[in-house]
């Protein structure tokens, strides 16, 4: 029987990649590190299933994603175990950063999202650090805090209409109390809805994560320029943040 596919989605900078730490950690699960990345925005191009079968998959020749082994380092490891229980896993899949559930539907209607949605002031606050930074080219200069607020309102009704049209394919979770739980109920949540048990290995990722949320990321202070954040709160749809957050999340 073949895995079922696995996608975890959140806008950039919002919380994919302490998510997927904590998932790919699972002994049943095996994901990407946005191996798709350059995909998912093209609206001609379908999300098929043989991209994610395991010769496929980690044949990084196709260029459709910059974080590979040989150019981002960091990330060798990390495939070196995905692949490792690729053929065994019963989800396989990617995190993305593009929030594309739709798109991904039209082609493969079974696939599950997990999607992590955070607050606009602490996503807009990094958006602006790193369009600030001249040594960040990973980063568009112009992405800063003011084009954050389009992306985050974007986002949110995209993962609102997901939720709420397929709540057996789609479940979000709120980042500061999906990481800021010391027991993990968001994660028993998802857990439970992707049938998995809540092995040690998860444990022991979530643990970790929990553990740098608690020291390095809630007592962090942030500040946005008056007049940036005048345009953070004109703009931001926050009734649909109340929705997904209040409503919806795990």
């Amino acid at each position: 029987m073949p895995p079922d596919l696995l996608f975890l989605a959140g806008m950039g900078r919002s919380g994919t990649t302490a998510l997927l730490e904590v998932f790919a950690a699972h002994p049943e699960v095996a994901l990407g590190v946005e191996r798709y990345k350059r995909l998912y925005r093209r609206d001609d191009e379908p999300v098929t299933a043989e991209l994610f079968e395991e010769r496929r998959f980690f044949d990084f020749a196709d260029g459709l994603t910059n974080l590979t082994p040989d150019q981002a380092p960091e990330w060798g490891p990390h495939y070196e175990a995905m692949r490792a229980k690729w053929s065994g896993a019963r989800y396989v899949g990617d995190k993305m950063v593009a929030i594309r559930l739709q798109h991904v539907w039209e082609t493969l209607p079974d696939a599950r999202f997990v999607c992590i949605v955070r607050d606009l002031e602490p996503v807009a606050a990094s958006w602006e650090a790193r369009a600030k930074d001249l040594e960040d080219r990973g980063w568009d200069a112009d992405a800063d805090a003011t084009k954050a607020v389009a992306a985050w309102n974007r986002s949110l009704r995209r993962i609102r209409r997901a939720v709420r049209q397929r709540p057996d394919r789609a479940v979000v979770v709120e980042y500061d109390r999906f990481f800021g739980d010391p027991q993990g109920g968001g994660l028993e949540g998802v857990l439970a809805w992707l049938g998995l048990d809540r092995s040690p290995e998860i444990d022991a990722a979530f643990e970790r994560v929990h553990r740098q949320y608690l020291e390095r990321v809630a007592p962090k202070q942030r500040s946005l320029a008056p007049q940036v954040q005048t345009f953070l709160d004109q703009h931001a749809e926050r009734d649909v943040w109340e929705q997904v957050t209040s409503e919806l999340a795990l």
